[in-house]
């Protein structure tokens, strides 16, 4: 999320004052992280993939390039364990 929108999103609490264009939903942030999670495996296969067939690639980029991936993937699963849990907590709950 950038920056100045959420500075907009708060100026716009504060004043009381909506823009147009309705905010991104919770579907829309998920496709958007999980694009982003897709686009670092991506790199970290095409790295791999280009020092496996013999091209001019540096062992440090692929190394780096597959801790992101590890680091990526763990924030995704920590979150979707989160998720899980949030939703259990809520089914649990007596009306």
């Amino acid at each position: 999320m950038e920056i100045e929108r959420i500075q907009a999103a708060a100026a716009a609490a504060h004043t009381g004052v909506t823009g147009a264009k309705p905010a991104a939903g919770f579907a829309d942030m998920l496709g958007k992280a999980l694009d982003q999670l897709q686009s670092v495996s991506d790199t970290a296969n095409q790295k791999v993939t280009a020092m496996a067939t013999g091209q001019d690639v540096e062992l440090h980029d692929v190394m780096l390039a597959l801790e992101a991936e590890s680091l990526a993937m763990s924030l995704a699963t920590q979150v979707r364990n989160k998720a899980v849990e949030a939703y259990q907590e809520v089914f649990r709950m007596q009306v």
